[in-house]
């Protein structure tokens, strides 16, 4: 990536006379940061779930995997959809949706339904993912998008830095279904707010009827570019690491360690805080370090983090709180390259903006998913079974950043 210009074609909406305005992206963040507390806010409840509706750890563990499966089904028909009958519509169907299926899980008693739920609720996720970044790439250039998305990431990290210790502090008054009635209501507010702020960056002139050919042609062109595969590789393995600790992490610290789970939470905001610490460093650090320069940075310290995490499972396998500072560390390192990468891997290919990011969200959201299998299959309890991966998986980003910058 190093010395390539860039190839991204610039918005119609960029550098106009009016800057476009930042409550879109803010009410964006709002709708996503209730998508993610589907999965974080209820992670501290995970064992009283077990207990009400007798799921096995496994099968706790599958309610996180389902919604991860879900979000990777639909974000190439999301795009589709968002370019024939616009970015608007799409994301707000889709919030509807959301938001029935949050209620659904509030009330069922049937394991098998509280699954599809969990389904159909991470289905609906790809229309905020697609349809709304879409809008953000197009209104933006290349330093205000990285700049825009930092800002959102600093912002939506609050679900899974706050998330666990929001829901542990609602479960001393309620059980894990007033949970999702908390998350139910809170995106009918960010849909109600979208509705009213959201522009329209693809209307009714830019917009073509489906032609499965041309589709087809535009998907196998990023798919074959491999500036794409490898960067897409390099932030999927890192999230993927992620995943593995959100999915496993508290029943690591609340069922092996016997902590309780306003501990879990309040060490869960320590890890993210560090997220945020670096989101917001990626604005100064751009003013004085190249986009590819400023990846290589978080990997580094990304890399750090895996390999202590690893280190310390080894040496201190009963040390829970040595293991969470090499966390921390991952954490922070991944705030460093998460928006750069994501703005650099849309910038590889000039195929249609809902093309790029629709292929984009079907791969994050896939890694999500391999992080999260992982932690089901593989979790027994011990820290090696989180930390090991971790080693595994920023070692695989290295070697394919590595890759990328000799094409």
């Amino acid at each position: 990536m190093a010395g390539r210009k860039s190839t991204a074609k610039a918005s119609p909406l960029m550098n106009t006379k009016t800057p476009p305005s930042i409550y879109f992206p803010l009410f964006l963040v709002f709708y996503e940061i209730a998508t993610y507390l589907s999965n974080d806010m209820y992670l501290p409840a995970l064992p009283d779930m077990m207990r009400d509706l007798h799921l096995t750890t496994q099968q706790a563990q599958l309610t996180l995997t389902t919604w991860f499966v879900g979000s990777a089904t639909l974000p190439l028909i999301m795009g589709i959809i968002s370019d024939r009958w616009g970015r608007r519509p799409t994301l707000l169907l889709g919030g509807i949706v959301y938001f029935l299926s949050s209620i659904v899980c509030a009330i069922t008693h049937d394991p098998q339904i509280l699954l599809i739920a969990r389904f159909i609720q991470g289905a609906a996720i790809p229309s905020m993912m697609v349809a709304g970044y879409a809008c953000i790439h197009e209104i933006y250039n290349q330093k205000e998008a990285i700049r825009i998305l930092a800002l959102m990431g600093s912002i939506t990290i609050l679900a899974p830095a706050l998330g666990p210790l929001l829901g542990s502090l609602i479960l001393l008054f309620t059980s894990w279904r007033g949970i999702f009635w908390i998350i139910a209501l809170w995106a009918a507010l960010a849909i109600l707010c979208l509705y009213r702020f959201m522009p329209e960056t693809c209307p009714p002139e830019k917009r073509q009827p489906i032609h499965w050919n041309i589709l087809f042609a535009q998907y196998s062109r990023i798919i074959t570019n491999k500036q794409f595969i490898l960067l897409m590789c390099v932030l999927g393995f890192i999230f993927a690491g992620f995943i593995v600790w959100i999915a496993a992490g508290s029943l690591l610290v609340i069922e092996t360690f016997q902590q309780s789970p306003l501990t879990f939470g309040v060490i869960q905001a320590i890890i993210f805080a560090a997220y945020i610490i670096g989101n917001r460093w990626v604005k100064y650090l751009l003013e004085s370090m190249s986009v590819a320069r400023l990846i290589w940075i978080g990997i580094l310290f990304t890399l750090c983090g895996g390999l202590l995490s690893a280190f310390f499972a080894v040496i201190l396998p009963e040390s829970l709180y040595a293991f969470l500072f090499a966390m921390t560390i991952y954490s922070f390192g991944s705030a460093l390259c998460f928006a750069p990468l994501n703005r650099s891997i849309i910038e590889t290919s000039e195929e249609p903006m809902s093309a790029r990011v629709a292929l984009f969200t079907t791969a994050w959201t896939g890694f999500g998913v391999l992080g999260s299998l992982f932690a089901s299959k593989y979790f027994n309890g011990g820290i090696a079974s989180i930390a090991y991966p971790l080693a595994v998986a920023i070692c695989i980003s290295c070697v394919m950043n590595l890759l990328a910058h000799k094409i």
